[in-house]
């Protein structure tokens, strides 16, 4: 009787380790899974790389007391941004342009800090990318405003 109490206990313990190391297992893919979620990648002026989603896109209003407007496309209507700190947008053929000569009606896309919408308050911008400043010069919406990436 004692025998077989041993060998109970053994299995027992066994399945134990074996559901633990399932376990650990699961939390470790999930952690990894979140680590790639949380990643974010904004471009690099005049190189091509593989960048996050862009977070807003549209057309170029005007910019005040520290902030963007932007026309856009994604929700209909004008948005703020906020742009402290941030003096040049950098155009997708290459070069860089001071915020303030940008001309209004021009393509934009921008990557905001962490790539998120803040809980409260304007997004703040990380990276301000515009297509051409000459409004004339206007890709189609779906080539250039596109979600992903670049």
């Amino acid at each position: 009787m004692r025998q077989d109490s041993n060998i109970f206990n053994t299995s027992a313990t066994f399945n134990l380790m074996r559901f633990s190391y399932i376990a650990l297992i699961i939390s470790f893919l999930i952690f990894q899974f979140s680590l790639a979620q949380a990643k974010c990648t904004i471009p690099i002026p005049d190189m091509e790389t593989n960048v996050s989603n862009r977070n807003a896109a549209g057309y170029y209003i005007a910019k005040h007391d520290g902030k963007l407007i932007l026309y856009s496309v994604d929700e209909g209507k004008n948005i703020s941004i906020d742009i402290k700190g941030i003096k040049v947008a950098y155009s997708a053929a290459g070069g860089d342009e001071n915020i303030s000569n940008l001309k209004s009606g021009i393509q934009m896309r921008i990557w905001y800090v962490g790539c998120r919408l803040p809980k409260t308050g304007l997004p703040k911008a990380a990276y301000i990318e515009f297509y051409s400043n000459n409004p004339l010069d206007n890709l189609p919406d779906e080539q250039y405003l596109k979600v992903d990436g670049r």
